[in-house]
């Protein structure tokens, strides 16, 4: 699998710094982790921005460029 477009998921458990927590991306359950020093609360939307095996990896979603 690969991350081609932008790509948004939502966090279902906390994303920590250094630990997993748990997505959902295209209706199914991800663990996801982000390589940033941030955390992300439940029903907060995230940025897929690559995978890691089975994990995958994310970022704020504000990092979107909306054009705007």
């Amino acid at each position: 699998m690969s991350i081609n477009d932008v790509e948004t998921a939502i966090v279902d458990e906390p994303i920590r710094p250094q630990e997993c927590g748990r997505v959902r991306f295209q209706n199914s359950w991800w663990p996801a982790k982000c390589d940033g020093d941030m955390t992300f609360e439940p029903g907060e939307v995230v940025r897929v921005v690559g995978i890691e095996n089975i994990t995958l990896i994310v970022a704020a979603s504000f990092a979107i460029n909306s054009g705007s």
